[in-house]
């Protein structure tokens, strides 16, 4: 149960790393996750496309997810058919009493429903440059498809999301009530070990 705190967050958006800590006991720490990076061989069209995506006006958050981060996903997801299904600005609401509601930029689902369905084992959050001021609101995330998982009856053993700008990506991984960030970073520039480690991380679960 949420302790009573002044100043609580409304929504997703609202949370930082104070808030997960004195609302839920969840602490933060860096290290290097050691993700799994499996070969992956990266669709021409994507690489034709980023090149192309990069000369437009990209300087705000929707620009971003839709120029760098949404090809992406899409060459993810055109690899692994039949195996996850993402969403894209979904609602999450799961416990709005505690703020743990508003819009996910990015979920992922191990049910290839069109429906947000359980386990949740993926959210990617979209943000500026500044990826740090966003661990909170992407924890706070996380750990709702925790609570959501168990509120199901399908628990996992840890939730993975990320914070990206669309050029830099950051792992977070939220295991009991440790929320750890990756002191590694990902980026445009090497695509085929960022989507080998998408492939690592849904091989994780499968």
């Amino acid at each position: 149960m949420a302790k009573e705190i002044k100043d609580r967050p409304t929504s997703y958006s609202d949370f930082t790393l104070e808030n997960l800590k004195k609302m839920f006991g969840i602490e933060n720490r860096y290290k290097e996750l050691q993700l799994i990076c499996l070969p992956f061989e990266v669709p021409s069209w994507l690489v034709q496309i980023l090149k192309v995506n990069k000369g437009l006006p990209n300087a705000n958050e929707k620009a971003k997810s839709e120029f760098f981060i949404t090809p992406v996903m899409t060459a993810f997801y055109e690899q692994n058919l039949e195996r996850f299904q993402y969403f894209s600005g979904y609602s999450f609401d799961v416990d709005k009493e505690n703020a743990l509601k508003g819009r996910c930029d990015y979920l992922l689902s191990k049910s290839t429903s069109a429906f947000i369905d359980t386990p949740v084992f993926a959210i990617f959050e979209a943000k500026d440059d500044n990826l740090q001021n966003w661990y909170g609101q992407c924890g706070a995330e996380m750990y709702a498809a925790h609570l959501y998982n168990e509120q199901n009856d399908k628990p996992l053993p840890f939730i993975l999301g990320a914070v990206t700008n669309g050029l830099i990506w950051q792992f977070l991984k939220l295991e009991g009530n440790q929320l750890w960030i990756d002191t590694e970073y990902y980026t445009l520039q090497n695509l085929p070990t960022l989507l080998g480690t998408l492939q690592g991380i849904l091989e994780m679960y499968n």
